[in-house]
């Protein structure tokens, strides 16, 4: 995908992989890079570097993300590329509590799903755009000692 000129949102662009993202993005032309992050600050501070917007996300909550889509789409401009990256990592197993269980499954799992019902449909009525999610090699090969982000990136 040609980047220069188009609008990107990165959520988890706060650190690691995400901000990684948002600045390879500005670099290769992004017309608008939008940097979501739980962390609203950090996302805050990883657009002011990059000229683009900060916005504290939460995505475990789809009713963010859908006001999130709603907001670009309706003060910046069509989303080209929705990059889902948002992720975390918990280690252990069986014994991992129930909480962290759903935590992990709704971060890691549904955030791309209710990314996908949001922003989608928009891209297909307007003939394209692009929906990327952060994988891992765990989705493959799973990861030792951590059950719980092996299931999910499976």
């Amino acid at each position: 995908m040609e980047i220069a000129g188009k609008i990107v949102v990165v959520t988890g662009a706060a650190g690691g992989i995400g901000r990684a993202l948002a600045q390879g993005f500005a670099a290769a032309g992004a017309a608008h890079v939008v940097c979501a992050d739980l962390d609203g600050d950090g996302a805050g501070q990883v657009a002011a570097e990059i000229g683009g917007t900060g916005v504290q996300v939460d995505v475990t909550q789809e009713a963010q993300i859908a006001e999130l889509v709603a907001m670009v789409e309706g003060q910046i401009g069509p989303i080209d590329l929705f990059c889902s990256n948002a992720g975390i990592f918990t280690p252990g197993g069986m014994e991992v509590a129930d909480d962290d269980w759903q935590r992990i499954w709704t971060i890691n799992v549904m955030a791309h799903v209710w990314a996908a019902r949001h922003v989608v449909p928009l891209m297909i009525a307007r003939g394209g755009g692009y929906l990327l999610n952060t994988a891992s090699a765990a989705g493959l090969l799973n990861q030792i000692g951590a059950a719980p982000y092996g299931v999910t990136k499976h």
